[in-house]
């Protein structure tokens, strides 16, 4: 089995770890966590780095080949075939001499050191210790920031970024081919993220605008989908893989004036009765008291805490039945 490093998006790393977890569970692939510290998760798994990384959201570059030091006292380490460049990131803040880094890895390796036109970068993370490997995938954050609010054609500034929206669809342990449903879609955010990894996907909202803006914005990235008007009990589908949302925080226009406490609740009911045996909901709240409130109907997974400003913090939790 490879070691693996996965680089972190900060400054949620818990969430950005979970989400590792997440998708390597969802895509059934075997792993041992290794070596990891708050900016770096480790793990060994033969998995393709390609179909995982591919799926991230809140992850810099995946290396492979990859291996641990604390000091500059050779170690084994093996590349593939071919020249190599390294090169250094300090992580956290930390403090390093990395011109010391570059020279002792470079003497340690076998290949041929080429700075312009490399077959391989190798990579080392300067944080509690020295995490190092080939740079194997780096996800695009230029494909994100097309999909940012602004760029839709329908927008609405509370919108998840699609980094976080990625995340979320990704922490509901999502398989290949499963049906993800967003009952309170909004602009759509969530269900690009889905149909653009593939996934089968629908959503609804009590707002008629939001339902023909979501359409729109399902059309402008090339997304199938169906969306339609009503109330979260009433468009989650019966044997439902995957509910992946996040619920309006009391904004009176978003839930047609009702409290959102009884919206939340018809939420975690319809999860009970509707999600498939081995599904998931993958949502976000913004107090404990409703998260606790999801345990009276919902087992629950695991739940990762983000400030947004002020007093506005957003815990993303995942439920099962």
């Amino acid at each position: 089995m490879d070691k693996l490093i996965f680089e972190l998006r900060g400054p949620e790393y818990d969430l950005a770890s979970a989400e590792v977890r997440a998708v390597l569970e969802g895509l059934n692939i075997e792993y041992s966590l290794k070596d990891t510290s708050k900016y770096v998760t480790m793990v060994e798994s033969d998995c393709d780095v390609l179909e995982v990384g591919r799926r991230l959201g809140l992850t810099h570059r995946v290396l492979d080949h990859s291996f641990v030091f604390d000091d500059f006292e050779s170690c084994e380490v093996e590349i593939p075939e071919g020249s190599v460049a390294v090169d250094t990131r300090r992580v956290g803040g930390m403090d390093g001499d990395s011109v010391r880094v570059r020279r002792e890895v470079g003497g340690w390796l076998g290949n041929e050191i080429d700075l312009d036109d490399p077959d391989h970068v190798v990579l080392v993370l300067i944080s509690d210790r020295y995490y190092s490997g080939r740079v194997a995938f780096v996800v695009d954050k230029g494909r994100f920031k097309e999909r940012k609010v602004k760029n839709r054609e329908f927008f609405s500034p509370i919108s998840l970024e699609p980094w976080y929206a990625r995340a979320l669809v990704n922490l509901g342990r999502v398989k290949e081919g499963c049906n993800v449903h967003d009952p309170f879609c909004g602009t759509g955010g969530i269900l690009l993220e889905a149909g653009l990894m593939g996934l089968e996907v629908s959503g609804g909202d009590v707002d008629s605008r939001m339902v023909e803006g979501c359409r729109k914005n399902l059309r402008q990235f090339s997304v199938d989908g169906e969306v339609v008007e009503g109330d979260v009990s009433d468009t989650i589908p019966d044997g439902v893989d995957s509910v992946v949302t996040d619920p309006p925080y009391g904004r009176a226009s978003s839930t047609g004036g009702e409290d959102v406490v009884e919206v939340y609740r018809r939420l975690f009911e319809s999860c009970s009765e509707k999600l498939n045996e081995g599904g998931y909901l993958s949502t976000i709240f913004p107090e404990r008291e409703f998260v606790e409130m999801g345990e009276e109907y919902l087992e629950l997974v695991e739940s990762y805490e983000s400030q947004v400003h002020g007093s506005l913090k957003r815990i993303f939790c995942v439920f099962k039945p």
